[in-house]
Order: structure tokens, then C-alpha cells, then sequence
């Protein structure tokens, strides 16, 4: 086939398995925050192999809260010059949180392709039913470790 005309951005061929990832020593990043929901950004110390402009990160998703947290749908946006591709979460649904068990967790892999090495600004949307009450909630989240570093965290 012809060459690719600029940097490759697909992430359609790539697939990390939570199993293969290392945790790096960057520090996670809480995404949102709120009625004991919790979700955080821990970022992968590798790259996936051959696609040193992929920051891998693991999306973990906390219930503290008394209620369960049922029919969870994350979704995320990123600038044109990047992609982004959230990968099947682990589940959907967090039970509610008891004080003398680990708290529910769910976790999903984020992929994210940034060939032109730019400052990464990240939209996201939740969608999640609290108890009852179905909540949408959107948010943005800038606080990626530095790019030349992607990698080697």
C-alpha cells in the first residue's frame, strides 16, 4: 500500500491488556469527584510497542458511597491532532461501599495517540445511575504527564 501521509493516529489496530501494563511512578490524577464516586487516571510507564506517541493510561473507577453506582458509560474526547480510544471496562455496575471490604473497582484502558507531541487537554462524559437518580456529568482533565516523558514514566 502507499505510505501513510503524515503521523499515524489510528489506534484501531492496538489493544493493551490491563495484565501487560506497569504501573509508572508518575502520580494518578483524580478525574472526577463527587457523592463518593470516584474516578482516577494512573498512567502506564511504557508505551505500547512500536507507538512511542501512545500514552497508556488505566482509568480506575471507585464507589464510596452507600448506594450502587449501575449502567457506567465513559466516554472521551481529545483535540483533532490526537486520538483517543477507551478499550471495554472491566464492568459497569459498583456496589456500594462496606466499610470492612475493599472498595468496588472498576477498570477501563485508555489509549491515547499524540504524534505531534501537543499539550494534552482531554473532555470526557460520564453517564451513571446513583441509587435511582441517573446523573450525566462532563468534564476535562489537563493534567498529563509531560510528553517527552510518555514512555519512560
Amino acid at each position: 500500500g502507499s505510505p501513510p501521509k503524515g503521523p499515524e493516529l489510528s489506534l484501531a489496530s492496538i489493544h493493551v491488556p490491563l495484565e501487560s501494563i506497569k504501573p509508572s511512578s508518575a502520580l494518578p490524577v483524580t478525574a472526577y469527584d463527587k457523592n463518593g464516586f470516584r474516578i482516577l487516571f494512573h498512567f502506564a510507564k511504557e508505551c505500547p510497542p512500536g507507538r512511542p506517541d501512545v500514552l497508556v493510561v488505566v482509568v480506575s473507577m471507585l464507589n464510596m458511597a452507600p448506594l450502587p453506582v449501575k449502567s457506567i458509560v465513559l466516554q472521551a474526547a481529545a483535540p483533532k491532532s490526537m486520538k483517543v480510544k477507551l478499550q471495554p471496562p472491566s464492568g459497569t455496575e459498583l456496589s456500594p461501599f462496606s466499610p470492612i471490604q475493599p472498595p468496588a473497582a472498576i477498570t477501563q484502558v485508555m489509549l491515547l495517540a499524540n504524534p505531534l507531541k501537543e499539550k494534552v487537554r482531554l473532555r470526557y462524559k460520564l453517564t451513571f445511575a446513583l441509587g435511582e437518580q441517573l446523573s450525566t456529568e462532563v468534564g476535562e482533565v489537563d493534567q498529563f504527564p509531560p510528553v517527552e516523558q510518555w514512555g519512560n514514566l
